[in-house]
């Protein structure tokens, strides 16, 4: 501060009643101008001015001896990850351990981690098994297995990574124990953490205990040290709140003189108002004064009634280290259904999502009109201005066979100006990487019309669906994931080969078994059984405007808000599909949510998924159906998505009872699901494709190799070959790529392979002069799979050559259409009243292969039915050659051996499934 020279007073006055200042005289400084420190000028200035500075202080929070926090950023950084928690997957060996090992252990677990990931923990309701017990219970019994607990700041780069390990739980091999029993020892570190190594069993962790030197003996250490162990590393937040919560980032309490008092800590909720802290009074009053700022916020402490009473009820049976509940169901609540089950097993889209177009001029009203126009296409009017709009037409390829049920539908509602609101209900899954509503608006954003918009989304849809149903096979043929799992893998969706040529992709088709085996199923009208479904309710749909939801309290719009038949309250959507999921699960059908609506059924899409909606009517239907009298099931056909309606059958049918087939051409077992393999039981038909479809890819391999059998997938994505190795050149059948084996990678024959698109049309016109870059081409194919020959189970020659010559002609397809077309063209000709070819000659081989095969798995071996099965093929092979002329009679005559043969062969076989209990 500048100082005037003009005021004039005693150097010497200055220097008595400074105190600190007593070598500071007038002398030092200038005539003109004196500079006079701030503390001089508080002296001479008194308490006035200080006082008024005071109050003009800024307000500085608690002060320094009430426990100020002087790490703020230490602070942040906890409040920032004191609520993340992540899990991380990691594979431990003392050995050095290959890629296929280190992959056939992370398959073997059964969870969705990858390895080396880390995954949140609150993401996916990860949460709900990443205890320690679910954990270790997924890992084979054949594998040790921990869970190691760390503090969730090693993640952030903060603290000490090898001292925050605070709990270990670990499962070892014990060849002892029964199979599914397993003991979980587990360590836990009270303090801030530990390194992982105390935790240890050769440390004093384990060491301490009684039985710690029983657990292994000398033997079986090293063979358990040797062996590789699965880690979960759970990072989270210290479960002791002193450590993490408070104290790792608290200041420590400093008195008033500014010095540390050792070992002593101040908590301001325990401070009290006593004589020997009436000077402290006005820091107690500024405390006071910021509590007050403090707003509570009730609803972040829900309380979990729920999770408290499981908790109570959880049993820990310590022989197996599995927590048991014990749920006691409600009454009218047993055999609840599992809905989000059967939407992961089934697949389902629902996206609702506002969207403005740019690019449109057109009226709404006269783009519904427009719709209209289309026949494939039906328009129900919901609300004004809203429109439903089934698009299961425009979801399938022309010429393929149509859906039975409705598989795609699109609500409109048009808001204001250019923007709508879309529902988007499927029972096709959707691509994971797609998943969400962003990309979609992208794309149909700029379409010109709402018609061009729709058909956008429904060409995503068949996309979509084309993949689903490729993912379908390749779950039967490669078996790695089920199809849920394949649902949610993204790399998955981009891989797929539509346009492959599976093995199986006929097994379930009705010419390749039979329909004299199988029981026809009646093939119900879509529209009959919503019919059945609807509520008989005249009066209008009731409309209301934006207002809070009566249950919820929650501010809705117009079109999702329901008015109730009393009229006395409104419903949201949201509220009403939690109604519904609650009967639905309780089986309480029909559902009645009673709105003011004309028809629910039609509302039900705008709320509830499509997938949920047909399982709904298919179970009011066939309550509906049962209750007049008839004694069946309803089952959706797996290809046509239809409903059939199978009566029941005496179980003395046993032919009839365990093959199903839908009027669509589609065959199945009743109780597995899978392939028709009567007359073999669904167990033995597993042991059986076991051994059989291995040894059968053998016998159409090329090469002629004897110790590994290869099966590739080619990447032109159109074909699936075996070959034995070793061997110099495979040769893919489909695109005839040659490739050798030694080096993996194209010959010259296809020589344009290797190049760009560009460069083959180049190389195919004769444009490109061949050098040797073909050499440089790895062939890379989308999938092998090697099997050791030694390793593959043995068949009896015989058995393989029968069943294997029978399946050959099963599934010729050329050889059916062949003569399928022939007998249309005799019937028109009149020489053939009927089509009975495609039935017996199916028949017959499907008898071929699986009575043999069930002979083989039984060990009941009979020379008469070899017999009868030999003379069946001679007289199919008769009908075949006597079809290419036009000999009505000998038509007619062969049609009758055939027949009686297949007849004969299956009561041969009954009356041996009969005898068989009898003689054991």
């Amino acid at each position: 501060m500048w100082w005037s020279s003009t005021d004039s007073f005693s150097s010497s006055g200055i220097e008595a009643d400074i105190d600190g200042y007593s070598d500071w005289t007038y002398e030092t400084c200038s005539t003109d101008s004196m500079i006079i420190p701030y503390e001089v000028y508080l002296i001479y200035f008194g308490a006035e001015e200080r006082a008024i500075e005071h109050l003009l202080e800024r307000r500085r929070g608690k002060k320094r001896w009430f426990g100020r926090e002087h790490h703020k950023g230490k602070e942040r950084l906890h409040k920032s990850v004191k609520n993340r928690k992540f899990i991380q997957k990691i594979i431990k060996s003392n050995e050095p351990l290959s890629k296929n090992a280190t992959k056939r252990i992370s398959e073997s677990t059964k969870d969705d981690l990858k390895l080396n990931v880390f995954y949140s923990l609150y993401k996916k309701n990860r949460w709900r098994s990443a205890d320690h017990v679910s954990l270790l219970k997924a890992i084979p019994e054949n594998l040790n297995a921990e869970v190691v607990e760390k503090n969730t700041l090693e993640t952030c780069g903060y603290g000490n990574p090898a001292i925050s390990t605070f709990a270990v739980h670990s499962k070892r091999m014990n060849k002892n124990k029964k199979p599914g029993k397993f003991e979980i020892r587990s360590a836990t570190s009270s303090g801030k953490g530990q390194d992982y190594s105390n935790f240890l069993p050769a440390t004093r962790e384990f060491s301490k205990k009684a039985n710690a030197k029983s657990v292994i003996s000398r033997g079986e250490k090293k063979e358990l040290e040797s062996q590789p162990m699965v880690s979960y590393n759970v990072y989270k937040t210290h479960p002791n709140q002193e450590v993490v919560g408070k104290q790792m980032f608290k200041s420590k309490a400093k008195s008033k003189s500014k010095r540390r008092r050792g070992k002593e800590k101040i908590y301001i909720e325990d401070y009290e108002y006593e004589e020997d802290y009436e000077e402290e009074e006005d820091q107690l009053e500024e405390v006071i004064w910021q509590r007050h700022e403090i707003v509570l916020d009730m609803s972040q402490f829900p309380i979990r009634k729920r999770e408290k009473q499981m908790k109570r009820n959880k049993k820990k049976d310590i022989s197996s280290g599995i927590v048991v509940e014990e749920l006691h169901p409600e009454p009218g609540y047993t055999n609840l259904l599992n809905i989000q089950e059967y939407l992961r097993k089934e697949g389902y889209t629902f996206e609702n999502f506002d969207v403005t177009f740019h690019n449109q001029t057109d009226n709404f009203e006269r783009q519904i009109d427009e719709i209209r126009e289309e026949k494939k296409l039906k328009i129900k009017d919901l609300r004004p201005h809203q429109y439903l709009i089934d698009v299961s037409e425009w979801c399938r390829i022309d010429g393929e066979m149509k859906d039975g049920e409705t598989i795609s539908v699109i609500v409109i509602t048009h808001l204001k100006k250019n923007n709508y609101n879309f529902i988007i209900n499927s029972t096709i899954a959707q691509n994971p990487s797609k998943r969400g509503s962003e990309a979609l608006i992208k794309r149909i954003s700029h379409a010109l019309t709402l018609k061009e918009a729709i058909s956008k989304i429904t060409s995503e849809i068949l996309t979509s669906r084309k993949i689903v149903e490729t993912m379908k096979m390749s779950t039967l043929y490669y078996g790695r994931k089920t199809f849920p799992e394949l649902l949610k893998d993204p790399e998955e969706w981009e891989n797929q080969m539509v346009n492959m040529k599976w093995p199986n992709q006929h097994y379930h088709a009705t010419w390749a078994n039979s329909e004299e085996l199988s029981q026809i199923g009646e093939k119900l009208e879509w529209n009959d059984l919503c019919l059945m479904v609807k509520k008989e309710n005249w009066m209008k749909t009731g409309y209301t405007s934006n207002d809070k939801c009566g249950v919820c309290s929650q501010e809705k719009r117009s079109h999702d808000l329901f008015l109730m038949e009393n009229e006395s309250k409104i419903k949201c959507s949201e509220c009403l599909r939690e109604e519904f999921y609650r009967e639905l699960r309780a089986k309480r059908i029909p559902i009645d949510l009673q709105t003011d609506t004309a028809d629910e059924l039609e509302y039900l899409p705008t709320f509830i998924p499509l997938t949920v909606i047909n399982l709904y009517i298919r179970m009011v239907s066939e309550t509906i159906y049962k209750d007049l009298g008839a004694t069946g099931d309803f089952v959706k056909c797996p290809s046509c998505k239809s409903a059939v309606f199978f009566e029941t059958i005496p179980d003395s049918d046993e032919k009839k009872t365990q093959n199903r087939s839908c009027p669509c051409g589609y065959s199945w077992c009743k109780h597995c699901d899978r392939v028709p393999h009567w007359p073999m039981k669904c167990e033995d038909l597993i042991e059986w494709e076991e051994k059989w479809l291995l040894r059968y890819a053998m016998k159409n391999a090329q090469g002629s190799g004897t110790e590994t059998l290869l099966q590739v997938t080619c990447s032109c994505e159109k074909q699936i070959y075996n070959v034995l190795l070793p061997e110099e050149f495979i040769e893919c059948p489909q695109c005839k790529t040659n490739v050798n084996m030694n080096t993996m990678r194209t010959v010259w024959k296809h020589y344009y392979y290797p190049f760009d698109p560009i460069l083959r049309k180049l190389i195919k016109k004769g444009y490109y002069v061949i050098g040797e870059e073909y050499k440089n081409s790895p062939y890379v194919p989308r999938a092998t799979v090697y099997t050791d020959i030694v390793k593959i189970p043995g068949i009896r020659a015989s058995v393989v050559e029968i069943c294997a010559s029978a399946r050959d002609i099963r599934f010729d397809e050329n050889f059916r259409n062949r003569a399928v077309n022939r007998e249309h063209i005799l019937i028109r000709k009149n020489i053939m009243e009927k089509e009975v070819v495609e039935n017996l000659f199916g028949t017959s081989v499907y008898l071929v292969e699986n009575v043999t095969a069930w002979m083989y798995m039984t060990n009941q071996y009979d020379r008469n039915m070899k017999i009868l099965l030999e003379i069946m093929m001679e007289n199919r092979v008769m009908l075949s050659k006597a079809m290419e002329g036009e000999n009505s009679e000998f038509i007619r005559e062969c049609l009758k051996k055939l027949k009686k043969n297949i007849d004969k062969v299956v009561s041969s076989v009954e009356k041996k499934i009969l005898d068989a209990p009898s003689s054991v």
